[in-house]
């Protein structure tokens, strides 16, 4: 198991995708979260949302979008090379080997998260420190981890499971999408307010100035009431997507009670645990021609 473990991450360290995906990363996070922040202090009428939190976490989407093409790539090529089939000629047991290429996976996907994350900082110089402190920054940070090592997880399992290289590549990118789309939907869905204004009435007042006067609030159809708003929100939270996107406007988010946080790192561990398990399972009934 520890060859295993120290093949694939040597093989993984002398990869120029997985180091020009890392330093894309970094360099993209840097640029787009100092430019954000800049326009942001630029812009006076806005300037009292301006937090580094606004800019720090908005990546994460995209990070999600940049894994399937390291792992698609990184994993398919053990399998069109012929590295699979050798391992487990020479006597190597099938869930050690998935459990090895799980870890390679996950582990360069927080590298590639930790360079979000550094490249972020460049908020620092131009906004200050986080205003959630120290501490909910690193919460942030260990949320943001745990849910790339979930969907890493995911994205290992169909490596195992469709074994054709450039097939795979285009399931992740279009599962990577269909989840940050789904995620979208429900937090657009969850920040639908319970009532809404129909407008304004233009009315004349006792001095006969002109004057705009809302109308009465009506109940808005779009408005998840309970019980189907909890659930919404457990979904949300438990996807690796959803929780990319309730950390992205961690700054604007108005319902407390929307970001699970404690919720979040138990569903990815558990989505970590289930994935890694049935992806052992089907890896070892696998038939590999």
């Amino acid at each position: 198991m520890r060859n295993l473990i120290s093949a694939n991450f040597n093989r993984l360290f002398k990869s120029r995708l997985f180091w020009i995906l890392a330093a894309a990363t970094l360099i993209y996070s840097a640029w787009a979260t100092y430019d954000g922040a800049k326009k942001l202090v630029a812009d006076a009428e806005h300037y009292f949302s301006a937090v580094s939190e606004r800019f720090c976490f908005d990546h994460g989407p995209v990070v999600l979008m940049i894994l399937p093409v390291f792992i698609s790539l990184y994993l398919g090529t053990e399998f069109s090379d012929g590295t699979m089939r050798n391992k487990i000629t020479v006597g190597n047991r099938r869930g050690k080997i998935y459990l090895a290429d799980f870890l390679a996976a996950a582990g360069g996907s927080l590298v590639i998260c930790a360079a979000w994350h550094i490249g972020a900082m460049s908020a620092l110089p131009v906004l200050g420190v986080w205003k959630i402190g120290i501490a909910g920054w690193l919460l942030s940070v260990i949320k943001s981890m745990l849910f790339c090592a979930a969907f890493s997880a995911v994205l290992c399992l169909v490596s195992h499971i469709v074994t054709n290289k450039a097939a795979v590549a285009i399931i992740e990118i279009m599962l990577a999408l269909a989840m940050i789309l789904a995620g979208s939907l429900l937090y657009n869905l969850l920040m639908e307010p319970e009532t809404v204004s129909s407008g304004v009435e233009i009315i004349a007042d006792d001095d006969g100035n002109t004057v705009m006067k809302p109308l009465s609030p009506h109940p808005n159809a779009d408005y998840i009431a309970e019980p189907g708003r909890t659930a919404c929100k457990r979904v949300l939270n438990a996807l690796p997507s959803g929780q990319a996107i309730l950390l992205a406007n961690i700054a604007d988010s108005d319902d407390e009670q929307l970001d699970m946080q404690a919720y979040s790192f138990c569903a990815s561990a558990c989505i970590i645990a289930a994935c890694t398990a049935l992806g052992a399972a089907a890896f070892g009934r696998k038939d590999l021609k």
